[in-house]
């Protein structure tokens, strides 16, 4: 599973001047490279972005917490949710702000399959369901490339990282969703300043609309 789903292809929400593809899931016409497209994209503006999410998680180890803290307080104040929301943002993905709208978003995935940047819910101090309350959730956290988990805990402790089996341990626990089903394949794109853009989709048009001026190699 890749972000939200239009009918044809995943689409991938922008964030600030942020904004993530997939190539391979962009649509573009089949003889168009992977070389061809970013070539367009820088002509226009567009610059990749190296961002290292696991790094930028542990970089908010110790940051204050606050509950229904603001995205504009990030990187100093979180709430749990806000700081998963915050670390996809730095990629270009918009994801919902709640817990529970995270979970709902992403792709179930089991405790013998999780991977550096899946979600991980629990039950939380204050849950929120639809009808019933054992499947509430008001808790989220991101797990790393060391099978632990950094999340926004409380007032007293803030943003810390602990043990997957710490968090796991207690009838809380609500399961986990993958956001990105491969990084690898993801390429974060900075948007330039003159330029609206709401989704991977308006990159796509820009690509195809610009096939036409890509040199073609001799013969």
């Amino acid at each position: 599973m890749f972000f939200v789903q239009s009918e044809c292809r995943p689409i991938i929400r922008a964030v600030g001047n942020r904004c993530a593809i997939v190539f391979e899931k962009l649509g573009l016409p089949g003889n168009v490279s992977m070389m061809q497209a970013i070539s367009i994209l820088n002509d226009k503006g567009f610059k990749e972005v190296d961002v290292d999410l696991m790094a930028l998680a542990r970089n908010t180890i110790g940051s204050a917490y606050k509950r229904g803290a603001s995205l504009s307080e990030a990187p100093k104040v979180f709430d749990c949710s806000s700081l998963t929301k915050w670390l996809y943002g730095q990629l270009g993905i918009s994801i919902p702000r709640r817990s529970i709208q995270q979970r709902d978003f992403g792709g179930l995935v089991g405790i013998f399959d999780v991977k550096p940047g899946d979600l991980i819910f629990s039950n939380g101090r204050i849950p929120y369901y639809v009808d019933n309350p054992k499947d509430g959730i008001g808790h989220v956290g991101i797990i790393t490339d060391k099978k632990t988990v950094i999340h926004a805990a409380n007032k007293k402790k803030g943003v810390v990282e602990v043990s997957l089996d710490e968090f796991t341990k207690t009838e809380d626990f609500r399961g986990f969703r993958r956001i990105v089903s491969d990084f690898s394949r993801l390429v974060v794109l900075e948007i330039p300043k003159e330029r609206e853009l709401e989704t991977s989709d308006d990159i796509r048009w820009i690509i195809i609309q610009n096939l036409s001026k890509i040199k073609k190699p001799p013969r």
